[in-house]
């Protein structure tokens, strides 16, 4: 029984799926349709329900998260390449990593080069990670990953193959890769 509702599940949204007879203009798409509108939608409810509820446990937020992975796995990190990578505003990693400090999590260096004075502007900035912060990404990361594994398996191994290459193949489209801090969340 519950094979033959799938079946007709899916005969429904391939009815009513206006990507199906999708003219090049695109005039029969509302927004709602727009597959920005909906990839956005669903990034939004797999972080309300998935992501910000183990968050929640560590007492964490997302991009605090977001830095922690990234650090974690790439650290000692320029704060330039943090911001690259994470693909977050320069101001929100700046406040983020400067609440993280203060929490033990990261540490922040100024580079400084010899004979520089202390008025030198855009001196480069490392971002590593302190041993408190290692102990806390190392806590989070199997209950991330569980999380993310019960989601994808509520997907059939066929779903999960062509989910995965269709998301390549949109970011090729774009001409980006995803990023290492995009699999963080």
């Amino acid at each position: 029984m519950a094979t033959s509702r799938k079946k007709q599940s899916r005969a429904q949204s391939k009815a009513v799926c206006p990507w199906v007879k999708l003219p090049p203009s695109g005039s029969n798409l509302n927004v709602e349709d727009f597959l920005s509108f909906r990839v956005t939608r669903l990034s939004n409810a797999l972080r309300t329900s998935i992501t910000k509820r183990y968050l929640a446990e560590f007492d964490l937020s997302l991009p605090e998260w977001r830095l922690l992975a990234l650090v974690a796995r790439f650290a000692p990190m320029r704060f330039s390449e943090v911001t690259s990578r994470s693909r977050m505003d320069k101001g929100q990693v700046s406040r983020t990593l400067r609440a993280m400090a203060k929490r033990g999590l990261t540490k922040m260096k100024t580079l400084r080069s010899r004979g520089a004075s202390a008025e030198v502007l855009a001196a480069p900035v490392m971002v590593s990670i302190t041993s408190k912060g290692r102990n806390m990404y190392r806590a989070i990361l199997p209950v991330a990953r569980r999380r993310q594994a019960e989601m994808l398996m509520t997907l059939s191994v066929r779903d999960r193959l062509e989910l995965y290459t269709i998301i390549d193949k949109l970011f090729a489209t774009l001409g980006q890769q995803p990023t290492e801090s995009d699999e963080a969340e």
